[in-house]
């Protein structure tokens, strides 16, 4: 019996156009759990296997069409993926050529929404020490806005009827379709432009998720994470919640609420002013009081001080006074004593052995001088 014998090519070859014939190359939907993923490669490429209680199969995702898929695959997964078999003869392994895929039970928009807000989380986009305070009084507001839309209609109706003399800044755009980010993103730049804003709100009325994407979208995250100025985003209704809302300083449920966080009530503004003026005339009584307090403190302090200082100087004087009159000579004429000197020459007298009979003298005495000769002399006697 003739044998046909096939190389392993040959083989291979036969069983990719078998299985190839059998699905006509047709693509097909394969649901399954992401295992042994890898997409690090330099080729962009996703390699990975599909797998469910009883099997496994090969699959691979070329770069053109991940780029195309809104998620990153992560092993264990469960996903849809639309596919091709095929065969690949150099290894005679037959895989699935995947061109698309989705989250099994959920949707790719939405598990990438997921993601974008994982990924600004981390970033710190969300942080509440980053949000900073509304101005206590608004006096020009940038709003980015549809000019044709209800939203615009209601923010203006509640702002001037809070404060006439608010001006309103608005910078159009599209709010949804795919146009918006871009829109948007040039609105807020001509605001970002100006020097004279208060605030800035970003707003629209209700809509489908889909009506709302444009504020999910990263760059107009980003873009109001940067503003110069505080900003409201009031977008969509109460129980949405767009990225735009995590971002901004201030989330507002409507464009009315936006509004009334945007401004504050005339009165209620002159009554704030008017307990303002009470609380500062209040306090510079008090410390126009605590200063004058302090004052009459130094003021007595610098009294006694100088009181004491002055006694010690008194008290001071006296003493060199009383030193000074001990040393002064003529202190000892006031005990009797008296000064001799000659009167010719003036010369003191201090030995009587330095006179002559009849030479003229006079003594100093404590009140006036007393003129006389010498009759005799005598030595000291001694001791």
């Amino acid at each position: 019996m003739d044998r046909k014998i096939y190389s392993v090519s040959e083989l291979n070859s036969s069983i990719k156009d078998a299985i190839e014939l059998e699905f006509g190359g047709e693509t097909i939907w394969v649901g399954g759990e992401i295992s042994g993923f890898k997409g690090h490669y330099a080729s962009g490429h996703w390699y990975f296997s599909l797998k469910d209680k009883q099997s496994q199969i090969s699959a691979v995702c070329f770069r053109g069409s991940n780029q195309q898929i809104k998620f990153v695959p992560e092993n264990g997964m469960d996903v849809i993926c639309a596919a091709r078999v095929g065969v690949y003869e150099k290894d005679g392994k037959y895989q699935l050529y995947v061109s698309a895929m989705e989250p099994k039970g959920v949707g790719a928009d939405a598990l990438a929404l997921e993601k974008l807000k994982q990924k600004l989380f981390e970033e710190g986009l969300f942080d509440d020490s980053k949000k900073r305070p509304l101005p206590f009084l608004s006096r020009r507001i940038g709003v980015v806005t549809s000019p044709s839309g209800a939203a615009v209609r209601d923010f203006l109706k509640v702002v001037y009827r809070r404060f006439p003399n608010v001006e309103v800044v608005i910078s159009p755009a599209s709010v949804q379709g795919d146009s918006a980010p871009a829109e948007i993103t040039r609105a807020l730049d001509r605001l970002y432009g100006m020097d004279d804003l208060d605030l800035i709100v970003v707003t629209r009325g209700g809509g489908s998720k889909e009506d709302l994407r444009a504020f999910n979208d990263e760059g107009i995250a980003r873009k109001i994470a940067s503003s110069p100025f505080p900003v409201i985003s009031a977008v969509g209704h109460e129980v949405d919640m767009t990225i735009a809302d995590l971002v901004s300083d201030v989330r507002a449920a409507t464009p009315s609420v936006a509004a009334e966080f945007a401004v504050r009530e005339k009165g209620e503004i002159l009554e704030n002013l008017a307990q303002l003026r009470l609380r500062l005339s209040r306090s510079l009584t008090n410390r126009v009081d605590m200063f004058s307090m302090q004052l009459d403190r130094l003021a007595a302090g610098f009294r006694h001080h100088m009181t004491s200082r002055i006694e010690n100087l008194e008290r001071r004087i006296e003493n060199y006074s009383g030193k000074l009159t001990s040393l002064n000579p003529f202190s000892v004429l006031e005990r009797g004593y008296a000064i001799v000197s000659k009167e010719e020459s003036g010369e003191i007298v201090q030995d009587s052995r330095t006179l002559e009979l009849k030479e003229k003298l006079v003594l100093r005495l404590s009140r006036g001088r007393a003129f006389c000769s010498v009759e005799g002399t005598e030595k000291e006697p001694q001791v």
